[in-house]
């Protein structure tokens, strides 16, 4: 009986340990692919600085365009910003709502924490931890 615990013990601690893998191998990818810029917009969506539920926030598109030209020093046109997050809602970090006008976008509350350690992990690798906080 304790021979069964302890294998199925050792089978979950395996599949734990997979699912850690494949996040780390999926973290990786993206941060070769995506850039400052794309990091800012995101940590927009999911790193607001309050406590849960307002820990995300939703933005409609010209409200999200006016506050990175004035808080972050976004040097981006809107189509330059729109295209941004049209690549961000196509690798699944953000969520676009259909013929809304203007159109909203929204972080995806399944993936918060991964979406989390993403712009950790950047900020991390970067050398720019301190500015993150």
């Amino acid at each position: 009986m304790d021979e069964k615990k302890l294998i199925q013990k050792s089978d979950e601690q395996l599949k734990i340990n997979i699912s850690q893998e494949k996040e780390n191998i999926e973290i990786a990818f993206l941060l070769e692919r995506l850039d400052f810029t794309d990091i800012i917009i995101l940590k927009k969506f999911y790193l607001t600085g309050k406590a849960f539920p307002y820990d995300t926030q939703p933005y409609c598109f010209p409200i999200l365009y006016s506050e990175m030209r004035e808080n972050n020093n976004l040097k981006l046109t809107k189509e330059g910003l729109r295209k941004r997050l049209h690549s961000l809602v196509k690798v699944g970090l953000l969520e676009k709502i259909n013929r809304s006008n203007p159109s909203i976008y929204l972080p995806i509350k399944d993936k918060v924490d991964f979406v989390r350690k993403l712009i950790k992990k950047f900020f991390l690798t970067s050398g720019l931890f301190n500015s993150l906080i």
